[in-house]
């Protein structure tokens, strides 16, 4: 009793005093650093891109985990650069940024500053940036589509994952088409469901193709294959939203 006593008089004590009592060794300070450069990327043209004013589509395209580092030549390997290098003619201007690390997800504020250098350095319409990824890069794609709500008209996640509490933080006005393999071994189709799940609960334009008997490794090119889907990109565009005047 007598210890209790003793316990509740000093914080008595030590709430009369207030907080001057304590010393706050915190200190205010702004961080000079900057957010690195240099990522490697590979871009591409239409064909009458040099013969043309007019403004064109881009798309982001971020590969899977085993291309990324620092040899550039790796992300010609597979996926959407693999198909332009195959001779795959697109009305788009292609930018596929390299990851900088093999192990690491991609660091996304250093990919969206090298998007917004292609965009100033190109003929873009603005209002038709479209992102893709597959695998690790479908991760980015919906972490992007978070963080940089207003930059893509669509999204194209291809065996990816995210956290689907920061789906809200999507552009209501996005569209998205979410691919994913049933006998996917290395990222579930149950990663998938559940996004795209979410978005239909927010009421997103979203879509959601699962192809059957197909693995991790074949969802890339079963979802790069479908017309259906490149039919759909060409159609979608960011319009800015409706004025109070105009509502």
């Amino acid at each position: 009793m007598r210890h209790t006593l003793i316990a509740l008089a000093a914080l008595g004590l030590a709430t009369a005093l207030g907080p001057a009592a304590a010393q706050d060794r915190q200190t205010a300070m702004t961080s000079e650093a900057t957010v690195p450069g240099g990522i490697n990327y590979l871009i591409s043209t239409p064909a009458n891109y040099e013969s043309s004013s007019e403004r064109f589509p881009l798309i982001v395209w971020l590969h899977g985990g085993d291309q990324g580092g620092s040899d550039i030549e790796k992300v010609r390997s597979s996926g959407l650069p693999k198909m332009i290098a195959d001779g795959r003619a697109l009305p788009f201007i292609v930018f596929s940024p390299q990851n900088p690390s093999e192990e690491l997800l991609y660091p996304i504020e250093r990919i969206k500053a090298a998007l917004d250098e292609v965009v100033e350095r190109y003929r873009v319409d603005r209002s038709r940036i479209y992102l893709m990824g597959y695998s690790r890069g479908g991760f980015g794609a919906w972490a992007m589509a978070e963080q940089f709500p207003d930059t893509f008209a669509a999204v194209v996640p291809i065996a990816g994952g995210g956290n689907r509490h920061y789906l809200n933080r999507t552009n209501e006005r996005a569209a998205f088409w979410v691919f994913h393999g049933t006998d996917d071994d290395t990222i579930p189709l149950s990663d998938s469901v559940v996004l795209y799940e979410r978005l239909k609960a927010l009421k997103r334009n979203a879509r959601l193709t699962v192809f059957e008997n197909t693995t991790h490794e074949g969802v890339e090119a079963a979802a790069l294959n479908d017309q259906a889907m490149w039919d759909w990109l060409e159609q979608q565009r960011l319009e800015a939203a409706p004025t109070a005047a105009a509502q």
